[in-house]
């Protein structure tokens, strides 16, 4: 399950250059919340709706305290002391991280890890600070001796931490594990849009660069954040580690209304097909595996509905509308893909602008409000079409059959009604968008 960054540095793909599609879940408080039984349905569940890769920390905690138990009761340090992982006995909480990371591999899915939230390292909100540039090399050399050699990890350094806020200690996690690690894909999961690539980029341990667009507002235009990260060079491959969650009231406050499925879903493409190389999806209720009068008083906060159990939300509408942008990204070869925005004859603005992204004999234009669409067909490198509109909402492709410079998507051009129009090299013999290769 190897996997590499793909030449042209734009694609992480698997180790014999096939395609791969890194489309996450946030679940990071998995290893201390859940026990066995529950890990085994969320990852099942998880593998159906198709998701490959599950973001979760190692040393997450309970809000401000980085030592706390998990669900067997078991810390992680011996005495809050880091450089001395608790291990001892048949059953500890490393064994735990153990059987769930074992448990992912069973289900083909690859675990995110971040050694420890971002929290630890500098006392955000006040949070306890265990590490110091000495003992956060012991800790991150042992953590990636430990999981050296499993096949199904990816490092994330960071963890909602801005990269100026404590560099040294940054640097010395990802040196650290990238010389125990080599082999093992890392990349920096930020706090705030810039993302890694502004403070990390030219670093060695780097080898994909992460954003988080978050929570803050509505339409906000995910692509952008992509578009900066293309200018990068050298060319690194970028995705969106943390978008609005579902659920998650805008801006942390609950009377501004919440984030629905059709903000999750157009984060998705508009990213996607600005040239992201996958995608991240998050739950406000499912990353903390929220359960009603169970939950730690420390972990409540106001961006939760404390009412909604995560084992009910795990069937969200924008959970299973994420399955529908992986089988269409899967649907059609991703080397050669890249941003398109010249074919299309007038881009509109805002929430509305169309966003357009062109592979190898195919390219596909997201409308997220509907409305019509002109592509200048002439700048396609083929003159035979076949054409398709994909519903994001259901997954369904139907044809397009009348081939002309503007489309017409079904239904008003309105919130809720957005579509992806795919128009295909007819000589390629491409299956319906969304249909799966079964090599995928």
């Amino acid at each position: 399950m190897d996997l590499r960054i793909s030449e042209d540095g734009r694609r992480i793909e698997r180790s014999d250059g096939a395609d791969w599609f890194w489309l996450g879940d946030t679940a990071w408080d998995l290893f201390v919340r859940l026990t066995c039984e529950e890990t085994d349905m969320y990852l099942g569940k998880r593998r159906e709706q198709g998701f490959t890769v599950i973001q979760a920390v190692a040393l997450m905690g309970y809000h401000l305290a980085w030592n706390a138990p998990n669900a067997y009761g078991h810390r992680p340090c011996v005495a809050g002391d880091p450089t001395r992982p608790d291990t001892s006995g048949e059953e500890n909480y490393w064994t735990h991280v153990d059987q769930v990371i074992d448990a992912a591999d069973h289900h083909g899915l690859y675990i995110a890890l971040l050694p420890v939230w971002g929290t630890f390292l500098d006392g955000q909100n006040g949070a306890e600070v265990p590490f110091d540039e000495e003992n956060v090399v012991v800790y991150a050399r042992w953590i990636a001796e430990r999981y050296r050699d499993r096949p199904n990890i990816a490092w994330v350094n960071g963890g909602d931490i801005r990269g100026d806020s404590r560099p040294v200690i940054e640097d010395l996690i990802g040196e650290a594990i990238k010389e125990v690690c080599p082999h093992q894909l890392m990349t920096y999961h930020p706090r705030g849009e810039s993302g890694s690539s502004m403070w990390f980029h030219d670093r060695t341990w780097l080898d994909f660069n992460m954003f988080q667009s978050g929570h803050g507002r509505l339409g906000n235009r995910t692509d952008a954040f992509v578009d900066r990260g293309w200018q990068r060079q050298p060319a690194k491959p970028v995705l969106d580690g943390e978008p609005c969650y579902e659920k998650h009231p805008v801006n942390w406050k609950p009377d501004t209304g919440t984030f629905d499925d059709q903000d999750v879903r157009q984060a998705a493409y508009w990213s996607l097909f600005a040239g992201a190389c996958g995608h991240t999806y998050g739950h406000v209720n499912v990353w903390c595996f929220n359960a009603p009068h169970e939950m730690p008083p420390q972990t409540m906060t106001v961006a939760m509905d404390h009412g909604l159990h995560w084992r009910n939300e795990l069937d969200s509408a924008g959970a299973h509308q994420m399955t529908h942008v992986r089988n269409l990204m899967g649907s059609r070869p991703q080397a050669g893909r890249a941003p398109a925005q010249d074919l299309l004859v007038g881009e509109g603005s805002g929430e509305g602008r169309l966003r357009a992204t062109q592979g190898n004999g195919y390219a596909f234009v997201y409308a997220s409000r509907g409305g019509l669409i002109g592509i200048d067909l002439d700048r396609l490198p083929w003159s035979e079409h076949t054409c398709w509109w994909y519903n994001p909402r259901t997954g369904e492709a139907t044809r397009a059959d009348q081939v002309s410079s503007t489309f017409a998507p079904p239904g008003v051009p309105e919130r809720g009604n957005d579509w992806v129009l795919v128009v295909d090299d007819r000589s390629k013999h491409y299956p319906p968008p969304g249909q799966l290769p079964e090599t995928l």
